[in-house]
């Protein structure tokens, strides 16, 4: 797992406190003694698995006397009506787990079904999927795993990982030259990422010899142009108004990256069903 287990127990332990209080009163007033549960984890369609390690671990949280089968691995394509596992123990414990287990493995799996399709998209080019930095307060480790586990890339996990010129940073300074000027002596050697939002801006940051151009809403056509004015001599990432209808046609025009904040703003949860038996 590539994400510290203390961090996702904090997680855990949050959103059970949220969720059970002090208690789940309905089932404790049903199921006050020693009533078994088994429950059946099953996809309700097709997408790409992620989070089971969390689904689990909210089940061991909660009582460690529930057993735990899985039938399926993270980054596993799931098909509708797939068992992906199986749990069993105290009843009271099972459903007290379950929306919480739920709520965190429906999250990821959407996101990482998300990254597929997009990663399926610019398949056969050299253009890597990148989410962004437009993810859920609090759950953005987990969240930058489920679109690796998608076969996306994380570059940036904050502020400090990167220089990254944005809109924002030109908007409040003297322009191109003077920004990468200041970062240069700030941060000799760094690699300066460089927003820009038309071809005049590109031409500066050419001149600047900045190492990653980031194209800010350029549809296709002007891509390409800029691909052809940039001639290797930087990176390319394409960021903006991008969706699984023309991924493909940026892939095309020779684009190193896309950076997709669909990936994790506002991804449909992916639909699993839990289904409990005695």
């Amino acid at each position: 797992m590539r994400f510290p287990m203390s961090a996702v127990d904090k997680l855990i332990k949050e959103a059970l406190a949220e969720d059970v209080g002090e208690g789940d009163l309905t089932t404790q007033s049903l199921f006050p003694g020693k009533v078994k549960a088994r429950g059946k984890l099953i996809a309700s369609e097709e997408g790409v698995l992620a989070g089971l390690p969390i689904f689990k671990r909210v089940f061991e949280l909660v009582d460690k006397n529930i057993s735990f089968e899985p039938r399926a691995t993270d980054g596993m394509a799931l098909a509708g009506g797939q068992l992906v596992a199986r749990v069993s123990g105290p009843a009271v414990s099972v459903l007290q787990a379950e929306r919480t287990a739920l709520n965190f493995l429906q999250h990821l799996s959407g996101i990482a079904s998300q990254t597929a399709r997009f990663a399926n998209a610019v398949k056969g080019t050299k253009t890597r999927i990148l989410d962004t930095r437009r993810t859920t307060p609090g759950l953005r480790f987990l969240e930058k795993y489920a679109v690796e586990v998608g076969g996306g890339v994380s570059l940036q996990k904050g502020l400090a990982d990167r220089l990254v010129v944005t809109e924002s940073h030109l908007a409040l300074s003297d322009g191109v030259p003077g920004i990468v000027r200041q970062l240069r002596k700030a941060h000799p050697g760094k690699r300066i990422e460089l927003t820009v939002t038309n071809m005049q801006e590109l031409d500066q940051a050419l001149m600047a010899k900045v190492n990653v151009l980031l194209l800010e809403n350029f549809p296709p056509g002007q891509v390409r142009q800029a691909i052809a004015l940039v001639q290797g001599r930087a990176k390319v990432e394409v960021t903006g108004k991008v969706g699984l209808d023309n991924a493909r046609a940026y892939a095309l025009a020779g684009v190193d990256f896309i950076s997709v904040s669909q990936l994790t703003q506002s991804v449909k949860a992916f639909d699993f069903s839990f289904r409990v038996s005695r």
